[in-house]
């Protein structure tokens, strides 16, 4: 019998591993999806995580990160406040090169500044119908201007903790932490953001003149509510040219085989997600679930 050795399976070796934790550690604020969009043109692979903070292992993130995914979404709108992921859990993402992004309810506001002074590198907003609905998530993810017009929903002032162990305790010490460090990820998942084209630009004009956003697609729930999956299709590749016309990232869940990942790849999708939980690489396996997204990334980066 001949026998495979697991690291001929891994996406990455166990050195990039290594300077991954040592990245975490000199620079906690570090955001690796954001340096791979604004440095890059490749497409990331991502994971939904369904795992409640106390039971996340540390052997679940290196298996995560040797399959070659690059960012995880804690899903703490559909799990519960278990899956509001704390300074500890997303410290343990980051020195796995797993860049942490917090998905909230759709209700929340404050809440977003505070999942990213917990460590989260980027937050996710869901449900969004107005162009209102866009501008107070975005003043959320950032903090007031200095003398500037009141902003009642922008990022409340707390300190993040330098490498070092120093903490922030000046208004421009913590500015200057988390300036371009944080990922606003809206979600185009209604009619009204996928179906109407002058919502839907004004939309993304709001993202990228704040930069370092991603309109994260909600296939499933578009579907739910027109009744429509060819429609819907239709609408996320109108939003793929418009949000590569303004600059955004787009992100979005893909399933099928390597063909259809390599269409959203090539509509312009940079963040592409298995439709698979965490919880489910148990059974199925970190290496398969990433499978179809590294064989379309090979054909991606040699067209």
């Amino acid at each position: 019998m001949v026998r495979t050795s697991t690291t001929q399976l891994r996406s990455i070796t166990t050195e990039t591993l290594a300077e991954r934790a040592r990245l975490a550690v000199l620079d906690p604020q570090r955001n690796a999806v954001i340096e791979a969009l604004t440095t890059t043109n490749r497409p990331l692979l991502g994971l939904f995580n369904d795992i409640p903070r106390h039971k996340l292992r540390e052997s679940d993130a290196r298996a995560w990160a040797l399959a070659g995914f690059e960012f995880v979404v804690n899903d703490g709108e559909h799990s519960g406040a278990d899956l509001l992921y704390g300074r500890e859990e997303n410290a343990l993402l980051q020195r796995y090169g797993l860049t942490p992004i917090q998905r909230l309810p759709r209700e929340a506001i404050s809440a977003h500044g505070d999942s990213l002074a917990c460590g989260a590198r980027g937050t996710m907003r869901p449900y969004a119908l107005t162009l209102e609905d866009a501008e107070i998530y975005v003043e959320a993810m950032d903090f007031p201007v200095a003398g500037g017009s009141l902003r009642r929903h922008a990022r409340g002032a707390y300190p993040v903790r330098a490498g070092d162990g120093a903490m922030t305790f000046t208004p421009d010490s913590l500015r200057e932490a988390e300036f371009g460090r944080t990922l606003a990820c809206l979600q185009f998942e209604t009619e009204e953001y996928l179906f109407d084209d002058d919502l839907r630009r004004s939309v993304l004009e709001v993202l990228s003149k704040r930069g370092n956003a991603c309109a994260f697609v909600g296939a499933l729930d578009a579907s739910m509510r027109c009744g429509d999956a060819a429609r819907v299709s239709n609408g996320v590749a109108e939003l793929c040219r418009d949000a590569n016309e303004a600059g955004v990232a787009v992100g979005g869940v893909v399933g099928g085989d390597a063909a259809n990942v390599l269409r959203h790849m090539r509509m312009g999708m940079r963040l592409v997600a298995p439709p698979v939980f965490a919880s489910d690489l148990a059974l199925h396996g970190a290496v398969d679930a990433a499978k179809a997204f590294h064989e379309a990334l090979a054909s991606f980066n040699s067209s």
